[in-house]
């Protein structure tokens, strides 16, 4: 399935079973964002929401990269969880607190051809390999918490463990989640991330080196 009918969430090990028993993802404070030039653009956003201090998750569109275990997921305590993106917005959309949107990528020159509600959602281009989807809360929620944004069920398909486990750990961990998921995510797929280690890709360059090998050995008999 093509990636852009992913949206995916990178964030820790620990963190899991409180996502999957609540079924809910944390809503942060931009402010906490190291890059304060992305979060001084919600901040004034935030101005014109009777003082309402905007909440924030962020989510990719993008391919799995190898940078995003390391910022996002903290190498070997990382997870990376896989919603229908086509569901998540429906659940997006049920809650009149929340707004949503894929993230722009401009020049500080193109700035100005924005509107002022797209703001939020402006990001500079050093960042576009990010394909960033980036959920708000602009006013207090009535059925949850304030920090907090749910998901239905159905919305999420896979849970995709870090690169850095053991099959050991890696066989341990799926075990526990498939436990903790039991009836109610029956249908969502826990795998475990290839980056460090691709079979396709060891078995592609292994028969590249035995062939170049054969063609050496024959120059050298010749």
């Amino acid at each position: 399935m093509p990636h852009k009918q992913w949206l995916k969430k990178y964030t820790k090990l620990d963190y899991l079973e409180g996502i999957l028993r609540n079924r809910h993802l944390h809503l942060g404070n931009p402010s906490d964002w190291d890059d304060k030039n992305d979060s001084e653009g919600i901040r004034l956003f935030s101005a014109g929401h009777s003082d309402f201090k905007v909440l924030s998750t962020c989510l990719t569109e993008a391919a799995d990269r190898f940078h995003f275990w390391h910022v996002f997921g903290e190498r070997e305590k990382g997870v990376c969880l896989w919603f229908d993106k086509e569901r998540l917005i429906h659940d997006i959309q049920t809650d009149s607190s929340l707004i949503a949107d894929s993230v722009l990528y401009r020049t500080p020159k193109e700035v100005a051809q924005l509107s002022a509600n797209q703001i939020p959602f402006a990001k500079r281009e050093q960042y576009r390999d990010e394909s960033e989807f980036r959920v708000l809360r602009v006013q207090k929620a009535s059925n949850t918490p304030i920090d907090k944004f749910l998901f239905s069920q159905d919305s999420l398909r896979r849970i995709h463990l870090n690169p850095w486990l053991s099959n050991n750990e890696a066989d341990l961990a799926k075990a526990w989640i498939t436990d903790t998921l039991e009836d109610e995510f029956g249908h969502v797929e826990v795998l475990q991330n290839r980056t460090l280690g691709s079979k396709r890709w060891l078995d592609a360059i292994s028969l590249v080196a035995e062939q170049g090998n054969d063609e050496t050995s024959k120059n050298a008999v010749g």
